[in-house]
């Protein structure tokens, strides 16, 4: 996908963003799953609500892992339209860099 400094600079800053994100998001998941999987133990059976809890858990670590490859993907993608190596990543001012990018 072509795109323009700008747009690919910006795309990593809220990769970032998403990437701090992310955890929190995953907790507040668990809440929902962990409510309905009560509902179920109180109403049905235990054993139900274990294997809704288990299928819960494998479908919250899926997206957790999904979304954590698609913000990597999205790093890669605008590192390369920016003429970058993966390593400037690690580089300490790279919020700087970027913001200057945007500005421009």
């Amino acid at each position: 996908m072509a795109m323009t400094k700008k747009q690919a600079a910006q795309r990593i800053l809220d990769s970032f963003e998403t990437e701090s994100r992310r955890k929190n998001r995953t907790i507040i998941s668990l809440v929902p799953a962990l409510a309905a999987s009560g509902l179920i133990a109180m109403y049905y059976s235990y054993q139900v609500a274990i294997g809704c809890i288990l299928l819960f858990l494998a479908l919250i670590q899926f997206g957790y892992e999904r979304m954590g490859k698609s913000i990597e993907e999205s790093k890669v993608a605008s590192i390369a339209s920016l003429g970058w190596k993966i390593e400037d990543l690690d580089d300490d001012n790279l919020v700087e860099k970027l913001n200057k990018i945007i500005l421009k």
